[in-house]
């Protein structure tokens, strides 16, 4: 956080790798860090596929076990300053004593229990889950509420062989949160500014969206080899969009 903070990164997202990176001390630190450094924690993720799915178990004493890691992992929320819960949720079809309605309570008491620290979930699009489907994304957002909120990842929605803007006709005004990342041919994953993806547009669809939230450049371990390029990715992502203003 201190190098990227060094390199004019000002907002960003903490992705706990591990339970230890959302316990109370490791939470305590990364608030000291980002306070020391003026950085902004907006959003959380987390290694979803160690918990997430146990969340909508058929059986209701292993859900209500997971359902307290989910609280732990709020309450790092909470205590790093994030505002947005970024969730994979069912990686496949819930368990056939699992109905829609029993996974639709399950989001309503997440929904709720993030409102509590002052946290919206929103739910991504990932390509390799349940939430990669468009017409389930159609079916939460019918269902849930509370509000749930939403995660664009454009690399998701090109690794599910989507247009981004499908998921955004679904989002709506309940987009809450932004994963930038760029493709080509080649590749679904690549730094901003290195395929050719029309972030103009993206721009000028969240505008009209209203979405005034951050764009967090979100890309794999080997789509960069340093902290320069990731700062070099920023600033060409920052003279693009800029370009879109003339």
């Amino acid at each position: 956080m201190r190098l990227l903070a060094r390199e004019g990164f000002r907002v960003m997202e903490v992705f706990a790798n591990s339970f230890f990176e959302f316990t109370k001390d490791y939470g305590e630190t990364l608030r000291e860090i980002a306070d020391e450094e003026n950085v902004r924690i907006n959003s959380i993720h987390t290694v979803s596929s160690a918990f997430e799915p146990y969340l909508f178990d058929a059986y209701e004493r292993r859900r209500d076990d997971f359902f307290r890691i989910y609280q732990d992992f709020l309450d790092f929320g909470q205590r790093v300053g994030a505002k947005v819960y970024t969730f994979h949720g069912l990686i496949k079809k819930p368990h056939p004593k699992m109905t829609f309605d029993d996974v639709v309570y399950v989001y309503e008491k997440m929904v709720y229990e993030a409102g509590l620290r002052g946290i919206s979930l929103a739910q991504e699009n990932v390509s390799w889950c349940l939430s990669g489907n468009l017409e389930y994304l159609k079916r939460l957002k019918e269902r849930v509420k509370g509000p749930l909120k939403f995660t664009l990842d454009v690399k998701q929605a090109v690794k599910a062989g989507r247009s981004p803007y499908e998921y955004l006709e679904i989002y709506g005004e309940d987009l809450a949160n932004l994963h930038l990342n760029d493709h080509d041919e080649n590749s679904p994953c690549l730094l901003p500014g290195d395929g050719h993806f029309d972030f103009r547009s993206l721009r000028n669809k969240v505008e009209e969206l209203g979405y005034k939230g951050p764009g967090i450049i979100e890309v794999y371990r080997e789509n960069y080899t340093s902290i320069k390029d990731l700062s070099k990715s920023k600033a060409d992502l920052e003279r693009i969009l800029s370009e879109s203003l003339k």
